[in-house]
């Protein structure tokens, strides 16, 4: 399995219509989860960020919300910023602009919001100004890959805290297949991440309709 866990700094210049990390003074990170929500997992990263007093933002996919619609409801309900992550986490690489388009339409019903994020990061690029005009495209600057079996958590707690930089997006998943390593790994990534000096903020969405 080939990614780079620090996005690398010629993407945002091929790219510059797209978020890669958002601008701040301060020290300032924004983390993310991707895939969600589930009820194995969501939960008890919403408990965690309780405890720990840190907004997220979740990029959810459709297929999930429907079934999940009051995990999707108490997400917002606990302050943090949610985005469409299309309806069934398709790979956008692998469909043509119209497919592309109508499943992000699709989710958009419900998954109220003007962020968007391509699942694996494979954004389908001819509908690239498409979307613009409705979203915000935001990727990442750090993946943590919690989602690379292969991987033990120190590694995955190290990919995040020796890569971050004021204003990174960070990279974690609410999908049930890899509970254990982002559920190990994210209460140690916050700590020490707070003991450095950093704080926590949600990417500000808004509603669609």
């Amino acid at each position: 399995m080939r990614y780079w866990v620090k996005t690398p700094s010629f993407f945002p210049i091929l790219f510059p219509n797209i978020v890669w990390k958002l601008a701040s003074k301060q020290p300032k990170l924004y983390l993310t989860f991707d895939d969600g929500p589930t009820e194995e997992v969501t939960n008890k990263i919403l408990s965690i960020l309780k405890k720990e007093k840190v907004p997220a933002t979740f990029f959810c996919t459709g297929s999930n919300v429907k079934i999940h619609s009051d995990i999707y409801q108490k997400i917002l309900n606990n302050g943090h910023s949610v985005g469409n992550h299309t309806m069934n986490h398709i790979n956008g690489w692998e469909k043509n602009k119209v497919e592309y388009l109508k499943d992000v339409k699709e989710a958009s019903h419900y998954i109220n919001s003007n962020l968007f994020r391509p699942p694996y990061g494979k954004l389908n690029i001819l509908a690239l100004p498409s979307l613009l005009k409705s979203y915000k495209v935001v990727v990442w600057d750090v993946l943590s890959g919690d989602f690379d079996f292969t991987l033990e958590v120190n590694k995955v707690i190290h990919n995040v805290i020796d890569n971050v930089q004021s204003g990174s997006i960070l990279v974690f998943h609410d999908n049930k297949k890899y509970k254990d390593s982002t559920l190990t790994a994210l209460p140690k990534v916050i700590t020490t991440l707070k003991k450095r000096g950093f704080g926590f903020e949600a990417i500000p969405f808004s509603p669609l309709w």
